[in-house]
């Protein structure tokens, strides 16, 4: 690859990004272990660029891990530098809007997908598969994706592993509208959207091949003690480690070190209780009320569970265990910002407490679904009565935390 360049999002030569994409492949064939480098690849100062060809590196290493042939690397590559080209069509100010996008300009973000398969029509050097990967990169698992809201196995491998890394590399640069996440806080997203957002088998490839505590991360440990990652090993939450002011590298997949345990690596949570507060501030200088959030499960324990998750971002949360108490609760008090609805409850189950609620008026109130039941019929039921979100029981805090963020703020999905 090209040391030094400065690519911008007007940057339309199909063909340099194809040749971009040869070298890249070329380039990591040559190495032995991919996972070490992977970071440094960041050479390129414009995000949108730079992000495409991080993209195209992490889909490479996985596409090889999975064992798809060097045919299909170079094309997972060649989607992976393009998939964003449609970007360019859309306003600048929309794409580096620091806050909350209308539903106008989300719906227009929407579209890149669409406007980057149309500039790749014609192009002989661009397969047909290339050109699908990149039109629904971000379809998801269970059809709750766009742009034609296709499940999982309606795309191809290559689009399912387009669409994971182009997740996880979004999740750990900043952008003008979020923080990094640490790499281990966003494969614990990718893991709790496994069957749901993301192809299982292809999370498990990314933890083999992308570290999840990169070399150099400053970790702190069980013990008190600060740490720093200086290789890796068969286990991607097990790395090489050499704490602070000693010599000797110790192994954590050694059985001698089995209690001693990572406790944060770096920063915790730091993609969404840093937002959050600086919402609730603005909310209170402006005299507004703090973000409400109402739990609706008949499980105590499950309410509980979520509750604690929830906690620490500084939400006002409101729980209550049946689809009648939440209507009564929104007659009398208006609208909360965010309704998480379990499904299967007594009296009045979850969509058509959701569909009431939608009656009542509130046809824009987001509205996650958190529930055990992973049918295909009742995501579509769930569709039909606009929700924000599907999310399946029992729920990571970190993936929990994230897909509650995105419902609030359109912006994150960028």
């Amino acid at each position: 690859m090209s040391e030094g360049k400065s690519r911008t999002s007007e940057h339309t030569d199909v063909d340099a990004l194809l040749s971009e994409a040869r070298q890249l492949v070329e380039e990591m064939a040559k190495r032995e272990s991919i996972a070490g480098d992977l970071l440094a690849l960041q050479s390129y100062d414009e995000y949108t660029y730079r992000h495409s060809v991080n993209v195209a590196a992490y889909a490479v290493a996985v596409a090889r891990y999975m064992g798809l042939s060097q045919e299909e690397q170079l094309q997972i590559a060649q989607a992976g530098v393009c998939h964003d080209l449609g970007k360019q069509k859309i306003a600048i100010e929309i794409i580096n809007k620091p806050g909350r996008l209308t539903t106008e300009e989300y719906e227009e973000v929407k579209k890149h997908p669409q406007y980057s398969f149309d500039m790749l029509a014609g192009n002989d050097d661009v397969p047909d598969i290339v050109r699908q990967a990149v039109l629904y990169h971000h379809e998801n698992e269970n059809g709750t994706g766009y742009p034609q809201g296709k499940e999982g196995g309606e795309v191809s491998q290559m689009t399912r592993i387009l669409h994971a890394v182009d997740v996880y590399d979004a999740l750990i640069n900043r952008r003008s509208y979020k923080r990094p996440y640490m790499p281990v806080e966003a494969f614990e997203y990718l893991m709790g959207g496994e069957g749901i957002l993301f192809d299982e088998d292809v999370v498990e490839a990314m933890r083999k091949v992308i570290p999840s505590y990169p070399i150099a991360t400053e970790l702190e440990l069980s013990t008190g003690q600060v740490a720093v990652v200086v290789g890796h090993t068969d286990d991607p939450l097990r790395p090489v480690i050499r704490i602070t002011g000693d010599e000797d590298n110790i192994d954590l997949t050694d059985p001698e070190y089995a209690a001693l345990m990572i406790v944060s690596g770096g920063a915790t949570n730091h993609g969404l209780t840093g937002r959050m507060e600086e919402l609730n501030r603005n909310r209170e200088a402006a005299g507004e009320k703090q973000v409400e959030v109402i739990l609706v499960d008949d499980s105590y324990m499950s309410l509980q569970t979520t509750s604690m998750a929830l906690a620490e971002d500084g939400y006002h949360l409101i729980t209550l265990q049946s689809g009648l108490a939440a209507i009564n609760y929104i007659k009398a008090k208006g609208a909360p910002d965010l309704v998480i609805m379990d499904i299967e409850m007594p009296v009045l189950n979850g969509v058509d407490t959701v569909a009431g609620i939608r009656e009542m008026g509130y046809a824009d109130l987001p509205v996650i679904f958190l529930t055990a039941n992973r049918n295909r019929e009742t995501v579509l039921k769930c569709i039909q009565v606009h929700a924000k979100d599907y999310i399946t029981k029992p729920v990571r805090p970190i993936y929990l935390r994230e897909r509650v963020a995105i419902a609030l703020d359109a912006s994150r999905e960028r």
